[in-house]
């Protein structure tokens, strides 16, 4: 799945190009991606005009009159822009023509999903419904994310990213609101302190308000190869990156964390992220 920051860069370009535009023409090259709730098929957007385009959990959902598509690009799914009867990707999914501009989806894993829903009707889309508090909007307040942490019972990263609890981090920027907070990615939620549970969600604003803001200024989706986010440009940044590093070597974590007894000797997980290069829109 993209991380939110990549995620809301994408939203962006697509409102900017094709919002208030007329659906003229469709075409499905991969079924597999495509779930229908509704009687009919894609043809049914023809004719209707794109009337908003907006995030709901890790959804792009794209609104017109009485429907809502909403797409989970999943690991490597990603949106281009272009001039219909422009050679065709060999990932193509399916496409909305929008005049003289075609939105494709393109999905060489075949692991995404778009579901064509009657307006609002989430309880349609498996999971959708059970997803955390967005950690970008003003319902992710101290007070809530504290209460949520002092009622688990596994270790803080596993939290983290457990998007039913919270919308959503991915690996990366995982590890560096921890680095950012100074906890140890293998602390169990209980030992964790209400001062440092504060401390914690904080460090998830900072991180991910950065990192949108960087991500927008940029003009392009965070680089990913490395599993390090385009927030390592900085130097603050680039030491979370070589802590990352350390601790995929030697199990170590920030400074004065953990005793060195306790800390855990394992590998960081893979991040799992699309290069960057997935992400961009062509127009």
């Amino acid at each position: 799945m993209p991380e939110l920051p990549d995620l809301i860069y994408v939203l962006s370009r697509l409102r900017e190009k094709i919002l208030g535009r007329e659906v003229t023409a469709e075409r499905v090259r991969e079924p597999v991606v495509l779930r229908f709730t509704v009687q009919g098929n894609l043809s049914l957007l023809l004719g209707r005009t794109l009337a908003d385009v907006f995030r709901k959990s890790h959804f792009l959902v794209f609104r017109f009159e009485g429907l809502d598509l909403a797409v989970n690009p999943m690991l490597a799914g990603r949106f281009r822009l272009a001039e219909p009867g422009k050679s065709e990707e060999k990932s193509l999914g399916f496409a909305l023509s929008f005049g003289d501009l075609e939105l494709r989806y393109l999905d060489d894993k075949k692991m995404g999903k778009a579901y064509l829903i009657a307006t609002d009707d989430w309880q349609a889309i498996p999971g959708l419904q059970t997803g955390g508090v967005d950690i970008l909007s003003e319902e992710f307040t101290r007070e809530r994310f504290v209460s949520r942490l002092k009622h688990r019972r596994d270790q803080v990263r596993v939290f983290l990213l457990d998007k039913k609890a919270l919308d959503s981090l991915g690996n990366a920027y995982a590890d560096e609101v921890l680095f950012e907070a100074g906890i140890h990615p293998k602390t169990f939620c209980r030992a964790i302190s209400h001062d440092d549970g504060v401390r914690l969600h904080d460090a998830i604003a900072l991180v991910m308000n950065e990192a949108v803001a960087e991500v927008e200024a940029r003009g392009e989706p965070s680089t990913s190869r490395s599993g390090i986010s385009s927030r390592c440009a900085g130097s603050r940044h680039a030491r979370a990156a070589a802590v990352r590093s350390a601790r995929r070597a030697f199990g170590a974590w920030t400074p004065g964390s953990a005793p060195a007894a306790n800390r855990p000797h394992v590998r960081a997980p893979s991040t799992g992220r699309a290069p960057a290069s997935e992400w961009i829109i062509e127009s």
